[in-house]
């Protein structure tokens, strides 16, 4: 569970549902992103992202990762109404209807780089 001034947990759903759209909105900077590890009940554990840059860094994100990225995104609001409206609901309400594969792709440069450094 992620934890700041507020308390917020990221739903095995909404975790699934996070990385499955990022995987519409990652393409313009991510060679390749894909469900790493499942487990035995068929949950993804873990969602592998490789960066295009020259080195093709890999990042494994579990939900707990993708969850603290919501919520510092939350915190820190460095992103515009648009995306923060998403973000939001997300963490305050715990709705992720808003989530789109742009959404998505902000939450996951979060998980990755500590901050949105694309688009």
């Amino acid at each position: 569970m992620a934890t700041s001034a507020i308390t917020f947990e990221l739903s095995q759903d909404d975790y699934e549902g996070i990385v499955d759209m990022a995987g519409y909105g990652i393409g313009y900077w991510a060679m390749a992103g894909a469900i790493d590890n499942t487990g035995e009940d068929g949950a993804y554990k873990s969602y592998l992202v490789i960066d295009s840059d020259d080195d093709e860094t890999s990042y494994s994100l579990t939900r707990e990762k993708v969850e603290q990225a919501a919520l510092d995104l939350f915190v820190k609001a460095p992103l515009n109404d648009y995306y923060m409206s998403a973000i939001r609901r997300l963490v305050a309400e715990g709705d992720s209807s808003d989530v789109g594969s742009d959404i998505a792709d902000a939450i996951i440069q979060m998980a990755c780089f500590g901050e949105v450094i694309y688009g």
